[in-house]
């Protein structure tokens, strides 16, 4: 058995861990980042909002990472009407891979140990953390002060310190990556190659999407876990697919399937929910930073990793100011927005307003007024408030009417 130690401990490289374990490294800290996979495909449909990147300019720095840069979203109604919006300012889409590959080879150049091998179990041990790790067969021991779970929404640094998320808090996510050959010239022809498609269905908490990747068109499909079962979400996104290839269906063997479960609160659970305790701390998906009405996590993964590092870098090594610090903060910085958007969810895809669904409405009025057209582009790029969306969206619908 292999014994180390560490100042802090990061428990998963994705966006959250590897970026946090940068800003740490960047203080001089000693990080330990443990990873079973490293960059790895993980289900989602890897888009990285606009603010994302004016925050965290380093997503676009360096060209060795392929990406597409999205500048019109079209919106399908659940009705069957759509809008096309031309986006003021870009937002990205990488494959996971690559998007926690740029993350995780910035925090190894920054001076993060990392380490290839999957937690088993870990302890406290007085004032530090015991953790157990297995790479293929060989066992680890680390020794650690902090301790940091940034290990996705089926968390098991979470499952051991507070408890697994309730049903009501997750959303189930279904997709495939089909390979762009031999349809990608048919797709450039179109324009569809720079166009990320949207759609509402009826009754539908949630919604399917077409991303496209570099060399891969990522199709998928969201909603509440347990609104409906996994049979149904499957036929939904395979029509959905085929309609967008006009009725074919994508060869199976340039078709790989995802699914995953993702972090959607309930309005009810914000108020209680925490995301640090004696000695740890969570962050990304693993706390639960997820937006429940579009399921965007990589900004808040970035966010929630940015918060707890200033909160260390203040606090240095007087843990409990820091964990008070990170609680406060996460909820000033983004936890309040988030917390708006639970209480809206219900009535954003299943209100009504002006007489019919909301989401019908939201897309029947911006093709025809500018302003509204410009609210759900800001919401698109994570500009636009939760707190005052349907105010603002009521506002504009009154000039036109």
């Amino acid at each position: 058995m292999s014994s180390h130690a560490a100042e802090i401990a990061i428990v998963g490289a994705g966006p959250a861990g590897a970026h946090l374990a940068t800003l740490l490294a960047d203080q001089g800290r000693d990080v330990l980042l443990l990873d079973p996979k490293g960059a790895w495909e993980k289900p989602c449909g890897g888009g990285v909002p606009a603010r994302a990147i004016r925050e965290f300019g380093f997503l676009l720095e360096q060209e060795r990472y392929p990406r597409k840069l999205i500048r019109r979203v079209r919106l399908v109604s659940p009705a069957g009407k759509t809008v096309a919006l031309k986006l003021n300012e870009p937002f990205a889409i990488f494959s996971r891979q690559v998007l926690n590959g740029v993350a995780l080879d910035r925090a190894v150049a920054a001076g993060a140990r990392f380490v290839r091998a999957a937690v088993t179990d870990f302890s406290k041990d007085g004032d530090s953390w015991i953790v157990n790790a297995d790479n293929a067969g060989e066992k680890l021991h680390f020794r650690a002060r902090f301790l940091v779970g940034a290990d996705g929404a089926a968390s098991s640094m979470r499952r051991k310190l507070i408890g697994i998320f309730p049903k009501k808090d997750l959303a189930l996510a279904f997709g495939y990556n089909v390979d762009s050959d031999p349809m990608s010239q048919a797709d450039e022809d179109s324009g569809r190659d720079e166009e990320v498609l949207v759609k509402f269905a009826p009754a539908f908490t949630g919604y399917i999407w077409a991303f496209p990747r570099p060399g891969v068109m990522n199709f998928g499909v969201a909603a509440k876990l347990g609104e409906r079962s996994s049979d149904e979400l499957r036929t939904m996104l395979s029509r959905f697919v085929s309609e967008y290839y006009g009725g074919k269906t994508p060869d199976s063997d340039r078709v790989t399937f995802f699914g995953a479960k993702i972090p959607a609160l309930d309005a009810s659970s914000w108020k209680k929910l925490k995301a640090s305790g004696d000695g740890w701390a969570l962050v990304g998906d693993a706390a639960g930073f997820c937006d429940p009405i579009t399921g965007e996590g990589i900004y808040y993964a970035f966010k929630s990793a940015q918060v707890l590092g200033d909160a260390l870098d203040r606090a240095r090594t007087e843990y409990k100011r820091a964990t008070d610090s990170y609680e406060r903060a996460w909820r000033v910085e983004f936890g309040a927005e988030l917390e708006r958007a639970s209480q809206l969810l219900p009535r954003f895809y299943r209100g009504r307003i002006f007489g019919q669904a909301f989401t019908n409405s939201m897309v029947n009025i911006a093709r025809y007024h500018r302003g509204t057209a410009a609210i759900l582009m800001r919401l698109l790029v994570g500009d636009q408030s939760y707190v005052t969306l349907k105010r603002d969206l009521k506002r504009n619908a009154w000039r036109i009417l």
